[in-house]
């Protein structure tokens, strides 16, 4: 039965390609991964962000903004690595550690990777590798922080939860670090809180095409929908006419371009414009 499973989402995964890279009109490439990088099984364990519904419309494009930004690229050495979140629906967690990793770093606080299993263990308003909504998630990490990578590795890629613990891996006390304010952002604010402060999480709808996604600007094309995920948002620019959000994405630098993807900007395109979240962390603020 497993056989005929796999055999039934390579074909599927082959049709998806094919409609991608045979359409003149599309904005981007589409590759058939191996299974054990990506699969329509893999994909829905990974989707993890709960995403109420919320109006749509078009962000109203800014002169004042360059036409292309990169965090990357403006504090260099201070934007963390892409990571993997493996077979745990996970990617609120990851995507808020990631945030206010960067954004500590930014600021010249840097401690590294933040804990993402520090969350998933420890929030107990949300559930795991089941998924989380995104208010109290932020919410969990302004009142009772996170701790470090360091201090609490990520071991949930097997889809595990352990007990959250007492103390960290080498027995040392646990420290967490908190947000002075977590923030809902508007479309209009997210460019702003980009080049200002450093990358912001946002989610939005993934369809079965996302999975097959390998460079340019992704538009949805073909596929069912999947769930929610949680990204981070590092920049903005313009593709070949295109204007796109840059994205780092928690399934390993296998996937996409080294673990990254670009994403349609201003349509709201799979509500990539509505679930865009921010901590600020403006004083030491730890516990």
């Amino acid at each position: 039965m497993s056989f005929i499973i796999f055999v039934l989402s390579t074909l599927n995964a082959d049709s998806i390609v094919d409609i991608i890279n045979n359409d003149p009109t599309s904005t981007w490439v589409a590759v058939e991964y191996h299974p054990s990088i990506m699969s329509r099984e893999k994909m829905k364990r990974r989707l993890g962000a709960y995403l109420p519904p919320r109006p749509s419309h078009k962000l109203v494009p800014r002169n004042d903004l360059p036409e292309n930004f990169d965090s990357r690229e403006q504090w260099p050495g201070l934007i963390l690595g892409v990571r993997d979140q493996g077979d745990c629906g996970s990617c609120w967690a990851f995507a808020i550690t990631s945030c206010a990793g960067d954004r500590l770093g930014v600021q010249g606080r840097g401690v590294g990777d933040l804990s993402p299993q520090d969350l998933v263990s420890c929030d107990t308003d949300d559930y795991g590798c089941g998924g989380s909504s995104l208010d109290p998630a932020w919410q969990w990490m302004f009142t009772d922080g996170v701790t470090t990578e360091q201090c609490i590795p990520y071991v949930s890629g097997s889809g595990r939860v352990p007990v959250c613990p007492a103390k960290c891996k080498d027995g040392s006390k646990i420290q967490r670090y908190r947000p002075s304010k977590w923030l809902y952002l508007q479309d209009s604010q997210m460019q702003d809180e980009i080049i200002q402060r450093g990358p912001i999480q946002v989610a939005f709808t993934v369809y079965d095409d996302f999975r097959t996604y390998k460079s340019g600007v992704y538009i949805h094309k073909t596929g069912a929908q999947g769930g929610g995920h949680a990204v981070l948002c590092l920049g903005w620019g313009v593709e070949d006419g295109t204007p796109y959000w840059l994205c780092q994405n928690s399934w390993g630098a296998e996937w996409g371009d080294q673990g990254y993807f670009k994403i349609l900007r201003g349509d709201n395109h799979c509500g990539i414009e509505s679930y865009a979240y921010t901590g600020h962390f403006t004083y030491p603020r730890s516990v």
